[in-house]
């Protein structure tokens, strides 16, 4: 078999060179020193550890790049490689200490951070088969190469408002990602040359959007000047204040369509006079010259036919194929010495046909391409010591996760639990997997779309319910359009997530019994499938309270009960705005009923339902937690009411509800209606800071601010939060904090364990300052300066 060298190959070693000497030691620890946010190097939450993001276009790596990324981290003690869904691989667990000499290690290779992370361009996608595939305009990789080594040279790539992402598809009938990126080009040919479709402002995460198409064909000579044109309008025109709201899509939601395209061709004229034109390099993706002979003892076992089936694809170059390397949410786990002993055996197997044998997939996979058929029997015995499942269906192998609340400080629920057990649930199901391997399931921890929910068949996004307490729960998504036509998938209703992996063998069962009629998976889900998913989370809704069934209060993978306060240092206040919407998303739900309901009990159970709801919407807001279904009245009353935040006239209904839930609602139909709707439009009025635009402090909340000292001439205020939870500790000092003046200092008290951990990180995350945190006892006092 072939074996790799020791030394760097001369390729390899070349690329080192040139990146030296292009970045002339910008590399490393002196380049992230000059940035407030380190690119490519992120903290994890756990022990304190540090993962370092190796930037891969298009998920192109050489074997010999692979190989000695391995050694790199295992010199320092890392034990994971991650492949992320954009292409790249993270060296995770890393001492900090080991960061800058990683760094320095991969640069020898011809690999960077750079642009890993932070405000900058980040890792450009390419279709996984481009290049290869039969069906393709033309293979985008070099573009992809080319923008990338200009853009990261270039220093104002990483002083951008936010993120820039920029994907290629080389398939004009499936644009997928180039259809969800700031900006995304698509292979097209007019007139016998090769030029793009240009589609910008794509995006996950909070207010999502396809991209809007900017030109509908550019020559492939403007590729620079169209990139260089959204970059600068982006820097110049991006909110630098609002991070929440900083990507390239809000200039599109705050100019308008036709505005923000005019505004974009406007510095797309003046980009094509300053910037250099592209010139395209005509070195065709095709298989090298090999030699190489099948050894004559090679035996395979019954698997091997259905693993051809399922992870072996034909080229376009004939007699060759790529195959897909499947690793269980993209995890490479380097404390398993038999695996990696077998994977570095793959990359030296794989090196005897050539460099260009290898990319990162966005399933988070590896995909081999180039590999003769004669030499699949043995490449199968190579995988089977790598995966022994590498046979399974495909769809099994192709869940896409972030990483969830594991170690994200965002994350809310344990997002790689869930696709464990989905993915457990699926193989010990009686559905025939080889006909569903085009269903693209994918899951987010959080509303954030790390996990791409908004582009999949079935998403999931993590988010809180409630019963008599909190529990983790999903919000579901149905039917992406990948094509010509983008369209993200629809939020369809919430599901806890103990029911979710049930959900998804049901759904799929529905689907595979009139699958003959569809097209595929979208076509179901965006109809008769939307009916049906519809239908079954109707029967998961009624969630058992924690007494009866504590299973739904534990998150796949937890060995504790749910609970937002274990998401991580600075983030107690994360799925506050889940439980505002979970009760606004009632209210609605029981007006539409109430407008086709006819029997009168049901009537007045809905009326009584839609008063608890709006009385307990927004008691988070204020700091108030109900123990009791009556305490929820009482706290609206003293919190709204008498405050005046809600007018007074809804006082009876809301104490009549408090008192007999039983009372009769039905003759108060216009009133329950109009508090409903106070309610919703006062949080529609909330700000940032949980404050009601021209609303000021009511005199219930003033009772929990009281002066304590003055420090020089500046007053003192002080609160007693021992004893209250996360995030109510949390909430109740961002209340006080909006209610003082600009370097007022506010004292505040916390118990030891986690409010310590949490709530002087989430104060400093708002911008104010922590003077003080000292130990008293069992509590402590955190000092604030408002800011």
């Amino acid at each position: 078999m072939y074996k790799l060298p020791d030394t760097l190959s001369e390729d390899i070693a070349k690329l080192g060179n040139l990146a030296k000497e292009y970045r002339r030691g910008d590399v490393g620890a002196v380049q992230f020193k000059a940035f407030r946010v380190p690119m490519g190097i992120y903290e994890q939450r756990k022990n304190e550890v540090y993962m370092s993001r190796i930037r891969a276009t298009g998920g192109v790596i050489y074997p010999e790049q692979l190989l000695r990324v391995i050694r790199i981290a295992q010199r320092h003690k890392s034990n994971l490689l991650h492949i992320t869904t954009r292409q790249e691989i993270q060296i995770q667990n890393l001492e900090l200490e080991a960061v800058e000499a990683v760094l320095l290690e991969l640069q020898e290779i011809g690999l960077s951070t750079k642009g890993g992370g932070g405000n900058t361009v980040r890792n450009i996608l390419v279709s996984a088969d481009s290049g290869i595939s039969a069906g393709e305009v033309f293979d985008t990789t070099p573009y992809a190469m080319a923008l990338t080594s200009k853009l990261i040279a270039e220093p104002d790539s990483y002083l951008l408002p936010r993120k820039m992402k920029i994907a290629f598809s080389s398939d004009d009938k499936a644009i997928d990602y180039a259809g969800i990126n700031d900006l995304g080009f698509v292979a097209k040919i007019r007139d016998g040359k090769r030029g793009f479709r240009v589609y910008a402002g794509g995006g996950g995460g909070s207010k999502p959007s396809v991209g809007w198409l900017l030109f509908e064909f550019i020559p492939e000579k403007e590729l620079f000047v169209v990139a260089e044109a959204l970059k600068k309008m982006f820097s110049e025109h991006g909110n630098r204040k609002n991070k929440h709201k900083a990507r390239l899509r809000y200039i599109f939601y705050g100019l308008g369509e036709t505005k923000t395209v005019a505004l974009i061709k406007e510095y797309y004229e003046e980009a094509k006079q300053t910037t250099p034109l592209f010139v395209p390099e005509d070195k065709p993706d095709v298989p090298e010259t090999f030699t190489y002979l099948p050894p004559s003892d090679i035996v395979v076992d019954t698997e091997y036919e259905n693993w051809k089936k399922r992870y072996v694809n034909k080229q376009k170059q004939e007699g060759y194929n790529s195959i897909t390397v499947p690793f269980t949410l993209g995890n490479i786990p380097l404390n398993d010495t038999g695996r990696i002993e077998a994977l570095e055996k793959l990359l030296h197997f794989i090196s005897c046909f050539g460099k260009n044998t290898l990319r990162f997939t966005t399933t988070q996979n590896l995909q081999l391409r180039h590999i003769p058929a004669i030499a699949l029997p043995e490449l199968y015995t190579i995988l089977k010591e790598i995966a022994p499942d590498i046979s399974i269906p495909l769809l099994a192998n192709n869940i896409i996760s972030c990483t969830g609340a594991d170690t994200c400080r965002l994350g809310i629920a344990l997002s790689k639990g869930l696709a464990s057990e989905i993915r457990k649930r699926l193989l010990r199901s009686s559905l025939d997997l080889d006909k569903l391997q085009d269903v693209r399931i994918h899951i987010s921890g959080c509303p954030n779309s790390c996990g791409q929910q908004l582009w999949a068949d079935i998403g999931f996004s993590g988010k809180i319910l409630r019963t008599d307490r909190i529990y983790p729960a999903y919000q579901l998504y149905l039917a992406a359009n990948r094509s010509d036509s983008p369209r993200l998938a629809e939020p369809v209703g919430n599901i806890s997530a103990h029911d979710v992996p049930e959900f998804v063998v049901r759904l799929l069962s529905a689907f595979q019994k009139v699958q003959s009629q569809y097209s595929g998976p979208t076509a179901y889900l965006e109809k008769e499938g939307r009916i049906e998913a519809e239908k079954l989370l109707s029967e998961y809704q009624n969630v058992p309270p924690f007494e009866e069934d504590k299973n739904y209060y534990f998150d796949w993978g937890a060995e504790t009960v749910f609970s937002i306060v274990d998401r991580g240092a600075a983030e107690c206040s994360a799925g506050l705005f889940d439980m505002i919407e979970l009760d606004m998303n009632n209210i609605n739900s029981y007006k539409q009923s109430l407008e086709t309901e006819t029997d009168l009990q049901k009537i007045n159970q809905l009326l009584y339902n839609t008063v608890y709801a709006a009385a307990r919407m927004l008691l988070v807001t204020r700091g108030a937690e109900p123990k009791t279904v009556e305490d929820t009245f009482g706290l609206f009353v003293r919190n709204f009411i008498e405050s005046g935040l809600v007018e007074e006239k809804f006082r009876p209904v809301v104490e009549s509800a408090q008192q007999n839930r039983q009372a009769d609602f039905v003759s108060r139909k216009n009133e329950i209606i109009d508090l409903a709707a106070s309610v919703i439009a006062l949080y529609q009025n909330m700000d940032d800071s949980l404050q009601f635009k021209n609303v000021k402090l009511g005199a219930a909340e003033k009772e929990i601010l009281r002066p304590e000292e003055k420090i020089g001439e500046v007053e003192r205020k002080f609160k007693d939060l021992r004893g209250v939870a996360c995030p109510m500790n949390f909430v109740q000092t961002k209340i006080l904090l909006s209610s003082m003046k600009t370097d007022e200092i506010l004292e505040i008290w916390l118990d030891d364990g986690q409010p310590i951990l949490n709530v002087p990180g989430s104060v400093r995350n708002e911008g104010h300052a922590v003077l003080a945190q000292t130990q008293n006892d069992d509590f402590w006092k955190v000092v604030i300066k408002k800011k």
